[in-house]
């Protein structure tokens, strides 16, 4: 079984659904794959960590343990759908703006996680327990959810890495949405799907997020 490589454009209905019996066989089998990396925007607050996502598929993933040689917490994936950043650490892949569940396509990223904020990193990037996305929680409100309503904060406090030069397992063309207040894949010509509508919205900083 090979690794899933990133694709040159958006993901069709029928490779999204193949792509999903690979992701699964590729859980089932302890199977490394991997995609994508980095941006985002805005002044933050300080945020404190609250319940942390921490459960992992009932599989033994072959990519969190080279994850454990990085930094952060593993399972962070880039969904073929709707081009997000999602947690896909859990048994379910949450809620995709573009329908159903997140599809996780490439690179399995290692986001490191409540440490502090550097001239080229940014706090307040959080996990989003009720569409399981990367969103910035830096506003006094947080975003537009493909739940419904606004994102809800849960677990670690990620402190993202931007504007920095790209390297064979660090991704840029990671950006913030300011529709959204998610975390998407900019290095398309599509933007990818929003859940205000329309695709995403780029804007601030250029991040640059760390694989395995």
């Amino acid at each position: 079984m090979g690794i899933l490589e990133p694709t040159e454009g958006p993901l069709q209905q029928g490779e999204i659904e193949r792509s999903g019996r690979r992701v699964f066989l590729a859980r089932t089998l302890g199977v490394t794959a991997g995609l994508i990396a980095v941006a985002a925007t805005g002044e933050a607050h300080a945020a404190t960590p609250s319940q942390t996502p921490t459960a992992t598929k009932s599989a033994a993933d072959s990519s969190a343990k080279a994850g454990a040689a990085l930094a952060g917490q593993a399972d962070w994936r880039f969904c073929g759908k709707c081009y997000g950043m999602y947690f896909w650490g859990y048994p379910t892949d949450g809620v995709c703006p573009a329908g159903g569940a997140h599809a996780a396509q490439g690179y399995n990223f290692v986001l490191p996680h409540d440490v502090a904020a550097t001239p080229t990193t940014q706090a307040n990037w959080r996990f989003c327990s009720k569409c399981f996305g990367m969103f910035f929680w830096g506003y006094p409100d947080n975003g537009h959810c493909p739940a419904g309503a606004a994102h809800a904060a849960q677990g670690y406090n990620f402190v993202l890495q931007h504007d920095v030069a790209e390297t064979p397992t660090a991704q840029a063309y990671w950006r913030f949405c300011s529709k959204c207040y998610g975390m998407f894949y900019w290095g398309y010509p599509a933007k990818g799907h929003c859940p205000t509508g329309g695709e995403h919205n780029a804007a601030g900083y250029n991040f640059v997020l760390q694989h395995s």
